[in-house]
């Protein structure tokens, strides 16, 4: 059985860094931090992955993740932010409809 990769091993280990450098950081920051610190993970996975993203994702993460660096200036709009993550948590539930067999039942 053959596996799709998107991810060179480089890349995950570089993601994986990121991740674990960002829950340190956390300790120190204030808690609001956190999600700007995981939208920016996000951005750098998109990235990495878009180009070898099935065409039902690629959708998604070229219409959503260039929103991303204007929410980072809104974090400091707490009404705002949250309507930003919400709209995002849409858009993935979408692309998660579109590679599942739910959206064929609907």
């Amino acid at each position: 059985m053959q596996a799709d990769w998107v991810l060179k091993e480089d890349e995950a280990i570089e993601l994986l860094a990121l991740l674990i450098t960002s829950a340190r950081i956390q300790m120190d920051e204030p808690a609001h931090y956190g999600p700007l610190r995981l939208l920016t993970a996000v951005e750098r996975l998109s990235s990495l992955i878009e180009a070898r993203s099935s065409q039902k994702s690629r959708g998604f993460l070229q219409d959503n993740i260039e929103r991303i660096p204007d929410m980072h200036m809104l974090m400091s709009d707490v009404e705002a932010y949250t309507e930003g993550l919400d709209a995002l948590c849409r858009a993935v539930a979408g692309c998660l409809l579109r590679h599942s067999a739910l959206e064929d039942e609907a």
